[in-house]
Order: structure tokens, then sequence, then C-alpha cells
């Protein structure tokens, strides 16, 4: 089967470019594969640390004497790797995935050089990581690995970006499909942001504050300026990478899995233009509360409820495409993953408007709404989706069936339940928080007001944990077993079973 694209702002005959060219069968994924399989074992190791957060606040003590384990270092851990171990391994996954099946190639161009950029980038992170867990940071929140880690991330990404340009040249295939657009854009923007958030042109010293006269690497000489420029990249982390890659790549596999085309091209291109246009304006809606202009408040505020056009283009545009196929929601795993992700980014968005009202922004600023409101776009949008995604795409790749459609179902169902008791606890947290405050309570009351929630926290991470290492034994049984003859037996004693004519 050909890739589906939109029947939509065709070319008169109705026919995609693709349909003319002789199908290709057998694709390389190298890079695919190794982007994606470094990417699952990340995953549980970033639900790992996370969990050992969960435990820390509600025993604060309970790792004593062990330096490496304080919540301090092992905290920007968690959100470092979900956001570049985890989440940025997929996607590169995915987009090594889709292109070549997209312009009509059988592999990346260098694509031995992606395996080996793969290889560089799970170096980059360990050693990030190591020393974030010996106390070397840049003490900025979602930028806290050090200036040599920046540049090996920054090097990375500029080679994976020549190599998708590269490939996207030797096209077989000329019209673009939407997904190459996101593909080709959101590293583009990921790398400039990271530079520019990560102040990069200011390396400072690696010892940090340790050492008389030395400064913190990578900040602003003024504290309110890096601080406004610190918010306006870590959303951007959001918006013009972890959004647009799920975006695109969900333009490529609902309309592959459902084998519907996608409604409309157009609606596409509306939340591509949004995305970009309105996504770079909102981080500021994270300090309403703080010493910022006026007219960046307002210019914040305007833009994450503008965001809504894009958003709801795009919820629309796959709504509309499952017109006809939602009973494939229950039947068909992968789709079922990625289809609960866009349920909840769309959650998330509406959820992000409100808070960048004002009245409601000062009710839960500080709060766990806001660790809430992360989980619901890193755990229940972006990680749902990537698990869909790898779901869907080991099978296609080691080109046999999944392991156990049992082990997927029980992945699916301890995700879901542990997100939701996560999200709920923080929500009610938040609100026990707000009211407390509100009456003058002290922080240390309130603390023990909201240690049931902190408890429930930990014990809902743990299925989240499960569920990430049944994906993993899923993902290894089916790329080291034969599952292909486990389905032939199945079919030949279904058919041995069978009533004669």
């Amino acid at each position: 089967m050909t890739d589906i694209t939109s029947t939509r702002d065709m070319p008169p005959s109705g026919r995609h470019p693709s349909d003319l060219l002789e199908p290709i069968h057998h694709y390389s994924d190298r890079a695919a594969r190794t982007w994606l399989y470094s990417s699952v074992f990340w995953l549980m190791f970033v639900t790992l640390v996370g969990l050992t957060i969960a435990t820390e606040l509600i025993a604060p003590n309970i790792f004593a004497g062990i330096p490496y384990l304080v919540f301090s270092r092992i905290r920007p851990i968690h959100v470092n790797g979900v956001i570049f171990a985890w989440l940025s391994m997929m996607y590169f996954g995915g987009a090594f995935y889709v292109l070549p099946r997209l312009l009509g190639l059988r592999e990346m161009w260098g694509e031995s050089l992606a395996v080996w950029m793969a290889w560089a980038w799970n170096l980059t992170m360990a050693a990030g990581f190591a020393g974030l867990s010996m106390g070397y940071t840049q003490g900025r929140e979602y930028t806290e690995l050090i200036w040599p880690v920046d540049v090996a991330v920054v090097v990375v990404l500029l080679i994976n970006i020549y190599i998708i340009l590269m490939t996207v040249l030797a096209r077989r295939i000329r019209p673009l499909y939407v997904t190459v657009w996101w593909s080709v854009a959101s590293p583009i923007w990921l790398a400039a942001d990271y530079f520019i958030v990560n102040v990069m042109w200011r390396p400072g010293t690696l010892l940090g504050n340790g050492i008389p006269g030395a400064r913190l690497s990578g900040a602003l000489e003024d504290p309110l300026a890096d601080g406004m420029l610190n918010w306006w990249g870590n959303h951007n982390l959001f918006g013009l990478w972890l959004t647009p890659m799920m975006v695109g790549l969900m333009y490529y596999f609902v309309p592959k899995i459902t084998r519907t085309p996608l409604y409309s091209h157009t609606l596409s291109l509306v939340s591509f233009w949004g995305i970009a246009f309105f996504y770079t304006g909102v981080g500021h809606h994270h300090l309403l509360q703080a010493p910022i202009p006026g007219w960046l408040k307002t210019f914040a505020t305007v833009n994450s409820i503008m965001l809504l056009v894009p958003v709801f283009a795009f919820v629309g545009n796959i709504w509309l495409t499952m017109r006809g196929n939602w009973d494939k929601f229950f039947v068909n795993i992968p789709l079922r993953f990625m289809l609960t992700g866009f349920l909840f980014y769309f959650l998330v968005n509406v959820q992000g408007s409100f808070m960048a009202v004002p009245a409601f922004n000062k009710m839960i600023h500080f709060t766990n709404f806001i660790v809430a409101h992360a989980h619901l776009a890193l755990l229940g949008a972006f990680t749902f989706f990537g698990m869909g995604l790898i779901e869907y795409m080991v099978p296609q790749m080691a080109r046999r069936p999944v392991y156990s459609r049992k082990i997927s179902e029980w992945t699916y169902w301890l995700l879901l339940t542990g997100f939701f008791g996560f999200f709920w606890v923080l929500t009610i947290a938040s609100f026990l928080q707000d009211e407390s405050w509100a009456r003058g309570e002290p922080e240390v009351n309130v603390l023990a007001m909201i240690r049931p929630q902190y408890i429930g926290r930990a014990i809902f991470g743990a299925l989240i944990v499960f569920s990430t290492f049944t994906l993993a034994w899923n993902v290894v049984a089916t790329v080291f077993s034969d599952t292909s003859a486990g389905t032939r037996r199945a079919f030949r004693r279904a058919v041995a079973l069978e009533p004669g004519e």
C-alpha cells in the first residue's frame, strides 16, 4: 500500500505523485531502529528516576547520605531525560522511519551517519546525566545540562538537520506531504531554541559557583532578563519541537493505520503556520506573577488563547479523518495509544489557555497544578503517542507480528490508570494548596495536608513505571523471537478446530 495523503488540494487527476512510483517493499530503517530502541531504554530510565523523586517527596531522608540521589540532582535528570533522551530520540526515530516512505526512497541520505548520531546522542545524554548527578549544573530550569554537553547536543542536531535536508533534496516524490514540513522545520526550530535558551555564547566555567570569580554557565547577567529568556525558550521546547513532531507524525500514522485519506491538506497547513506563528509568544504566561513588562504579559495571554486556532485545526482534521473509523480505536492498539495522546493533547492546550488568564493563573501559581499540567503534556499527550508509535513501528521494522497483544493491552491500561491517578491526585493537591494559602496557612502545615496525595502520586507513578517495562519486554520479544512462526501455528490450530464442510 502506498502512503496515504489528502484527497483535497491534489493534482487534477486526483492521484498523488507517489502512486506513479513502484512501491518499495524493503526499507533499511537502520537509523530509525537505533534511535527508537534507544528511546525505549531511556523511557524506562526516566520513569524510574521519576518514581525515585516521588518517593523522596514522601520520605525526604530515604536516600540520606547518597549525594547522587538527592532531589536537587535527580529532578533535572528526570526533566531533561524525558524531553531530550526519551521523547527526542523517539521523534527522530519516527522521522527517520516516515521520511523515506514519503519521499520514495529506500533509506535516509547518510543512513550510517544517522546511526552514529544516535550513539553520539546516547553518549551525550549519559554524560549530561552523570554530570548532573555529581552536581554540575547551569542551575536554570530545563537547561541544567552544562555547556560542553550543550555543544554536543547542538552538533548532533545540526548533523541530523543536514541528513534530513539532503534526504528531502534526493526525493523521488516531488510534492511534500505536510509530515515532511514538520520533520524539516521542527529540528531547525529546536536547534535554534536550544542555542538561544542555553545562552551558549556565554560558556562561563565548567566548575560553576564553587570557584572564586566564576559565574554560572549559560545565563544572562540580568537575573530578570535571564528568567524571561529562560521561560521563552522552555515553552518553545514544547511548542516548536515536542508539539510539531507529534502533530506531523499523527498526520502520517492515523491515515496510514486507518487506510483513510487525511481529511484536509489545507487544515494541516493552518495548524503548521498557526503553531509557528502563535506558539513562540506564549512562554511568558508562566511569569504573569513576576515583575516583567505588562505588555509582555498581555502578549503572552493573547497568544496563549490564539493558539487554540491551530489546535482546533489539527484536532478537527484528525477527528474528521477518523469518521467511520472509530471502531479501530478499540481493536488497533497502536492507534488507541496515539488517539489517547491526541485527546490529551487537546485537553492540555485548552487547560493551558485557561492558565494564561491572569485571575486563574494567580490561583494555581506555584501549586501542583503546574506539575499536573506538565505531565498532561509530557506523559498524557507525548508519551502516549510515543508508545503507540513504538507499538506500530517495531513490528513493521522487524517484519513480524508483535510478540504479545495481551502485553500491549496491559501496557495501555497500566499507563492509562497510572496517568489518570497521577494527574488527579496532583490536581486535588493544587486546590488544597491554593485554598490553604488563601487562608494564610504556613507552608509546613500545607505539606502535611497534601501528604496523602503525594503517596498516591508514588503509587500511580509505580504503575507508569510498570507500563514502560512491559512495553520494553514486548519490544525485545518481538525483535528477538520468531513471532511469525507462532502466528502460523495459531492459525493452523484454529483451522484444525473448524468443522468440516
